[in-house]
């Protein structure tokens, strides 16, 4: 879908923890927004020149709104906007923009990944929350998919029952929490999330989604190369 400008309208906001805010938009015009997942909006600060990239939380299957999850604590001028936001507001946006999107099976590069890896630090949990949602959900995707999301403290984590959710209904869908700076009573991953990664066994027909910041990416592109991944099948968004 060409890239067009959106109206929203804010329906609810909430802060999910001390770093994350949660938005919830629905569309005014156009009404519908198609959109791979992975992709994201670019949206207009008023007062400023400036636009803002944030990745779209919600799946494609729910074309009628926007969610996005923001992280708060640089308080820039496009957080500092979201936290302004009340329900009754309008946003103005640009959509769907961005090329971090799972190869799919009928492609070379999809139907040569036989299994999905999902990594993320911090808020770059949100484009790959939309594709885990989409292939589960939307797809019946049956690969094994396993995602690693790494933060500092376990008042960090947000959407945790509704990972332990689809670890339930999916058998073939896998959650590992990875803090760096975890308590004594910590008993899951410990340290950065390449730490994680480093002592799990990883698959050689894996497809390997990536996004945080670009030393996160940066270390785990090498990571997964010195496991013998293919260039091809490590994919993350050209933010950097």
């Amino acid at each position: 879908m060409p890239i067009q400008q959106f109206t929203a309208r804010v329906a609810d906001t909430q802060q999910l923890t001390e770093k994350y805010l949660h938005l919830y938009a629905e569309l005014v015009e156009p009404h519908r927004l198609e959109f791979t997942a992975g992709q994201y909006i670019i949206l207009s600060v008023p007062g400023t020149d400036q636009l803002k990239n944030y990745s779209i939380a919600s799946s494609p299957a729910k074309d009628h709104a926007i969610e996005l999850l923001v992280d708060i604590v640089p308080h820039g001028v496009g957080t500092t906007y979201i936290q302004g936001l009340k329900p009754g507001d309008l946003i103005s946006f640009m959509a769907p923009a961005g090329m971090f999107t799972i190869a799919q099976p009928g492609t070379p590069i999809g139907d040569a990944e036989k299994s999905l890896v999902f990594i993320a630090s911090g808020s770059g949990i949100t484009p790959i929350r939309s594709m885990i949602l989409d292939q589960l959900q939307a797809h019946g995707d049956t690969r094994p998919m396993t995602l690693y999301w790494g933060l500092r403290h376990e008042g960090d984590l947000c959407w945790l029952e509704d990972w332990e959710e689809l670890e339930k209904s999916f058998a073939n869908f896998t959650f590992h929490p990875v803090l760096s700076q975890a308590e004594a009573e910590w008993t899951l991953c410990r340290g950065r999330v390449t730490d994680c990664l480093s002592i799990h066994p990883l698959p050689a027909d894996g497809g390997y989604y990536i996004c945080g910041n670009r030393i996160m990416i940066e270390d785990t592109e090498k990571l997964v190369q010195n496991k013998g991944i293919l260039d091809q099948h490590i994919h993350h968004e050209n933010f950097y």
